[in-house]
């Protein structure tokens, strides 16, 4: 019966050996994982502020955009009358008009437009 309670004492007594280097392997993981935890946590902090950044600099392009469109149509527009004058003054078969100026005073005078 002594030997009977001497395996049983041996086998708790492994058991615990076993238990306690199974709970040692757990810390050490437990400690690896709250490293890398803390890693990503760091990594994560990180993108959020570039994405933040980003979002801004994407604002400031939109309102850039923005204007550089409105400038554009201006400039289209200015365009379009240039384009509007250069063509009234070759739609006259090539001929150069007229001068509007008198040469004593300078003013414009009104003459009549030939057809």
């Amino acid at each position: 019966m002594r030997n009977k309670i001497e395996r049983r004492m041996e086998f708790i007594v492994e058991q615990q050996a076993k238990n306690t280097i199974d709970i040692q392997k757990l810390h050490e993981a437990q400690a690896e994982l709250t490293r890398k935890h803390r890693h990503l946590t760091e990594a994560l902090t990180t993108v959020v502020g570039m994405v933040g950044k980003l979002a801004e600099a994407q604002e400031r392009t939109d309102e850039q955009l923005s204007k550089l469109t409105n400038k554009q149509a201006d400039t289209d527009d200015r365009l379009n009358v240039l384009i509007g004058v250069v063509e009234r003054y070759f739609s006259k078969n090539g001929q150069k008009p007229k001068s509007k100026r008198t040469s004593s005073r300078n003013t414009l005078t009104k003459r009549p437009r030939k057809k």
